[in-house]
């Protein structure tokens, strides 16, 4: 299970920030962690959603195909026993996307009793303007209006959404920017790592809006500031292993 207090002490930072402290450690490739373009966050007046997956798959537009909720109300009874937040990751199966509609507003009713935040999906919702009333929080390619059957399938499975795998139990941070899953071997250093970045970037930031430097010295300057930084990053490293 992921760590309830490192998921509060990210809940207030941008995914982007996140991402740049990831790349800083150099722990884990981007390709395999950062989705892609296709995953829209829906939600963007909500805050950054960070919370464990539940992971399943879903076909919600096969013509004829038959419901099976067993998955379904097995993964509604996993969230409602484990005590941190929770986000559904849902892979759908048609083989068309565009067509699914994995959501709408009375099923993230539900899911916020229980203890479920959010939803990343590589199909669609409907029901936008009720479900972000509720704070529920949503990734996904897009709003489609009619969905068939429900077919759920491979509860707690790893599923592929934006060009990724996610596994059960995966930690998710996501926000207006992107949708990221951020690799265990990060857990350890990586909210520091984020203040370590935001120091790095108020004095990068502050040192390229100066007009007095010419560029020759600008590229001096930031190199100066760049290797400070990751040799801050590289004690980081260093004093956290050795402190656990």
């Amino acid at each position: 299970m992921v760590d309830r207090a490192l998921i509060e002490e990210l809940s207030d930072s941008e995914t982007a920030l996140l991402c740049n402290a990831m790349s800083a450690l150099e722990l884990s490739e981007p390709h395999t962690y950062s989705m892609d373009g296709t995953i829209q966050c829906l939600t963007p007046e909500l805050p950054p959603l960070v919370a464990q997956a539940i992971t399943i798959k879903v076909d919600t537009c096969t013509p004829g195909k038959a419901g099976n909720p067993g998955p379904f109300q097995e993964l509604q009874r996993q969230a409602a026993e484990i005590s941190v937040p929770l986000v559904v990751v849902a892979e759908t199966t048609s083989g068309t996307p565009m067509r699914e509609c994995v959501m709408g507003d009375g099923m993230a009713k539900g899911f916020m009793a229980i203890g479920i935040q959010g939803l990343v999906t590589d199909g669609g919702v409907r029901d936008m303007p009720g479900i972000a009333a509720q704070g529920f929080r949503v990734f996904a390619v897009g709003r489609v209006v009619q969905h068939g059957n429900l077919h759920w399938s491979e509860l707690n499975a790893p599923v592929s959404v934006g060009g990724i795998t996610v596994n059960n139990g995966d930690l998710i941070h996501a926000d207006e920017g992107g949708c990221i899953v951020v690799p265990k071997e990060n857990h350890l250093y990586i909210a520091e790592a984020c203040r370590l970045v935001q120091r790095f970037e108020k004095e990068a930031h502050t040192m390229i809006r100066r007009s007095d430097l010419s560029i020759e010295q600008k590229t001096k300057e930031m190199e100066r500031i760049g290797g400070a930084h990751m040799v801050r990053i590289a004690q980081l490293k260093k004093t956290s292993i050795a402190n656990n």
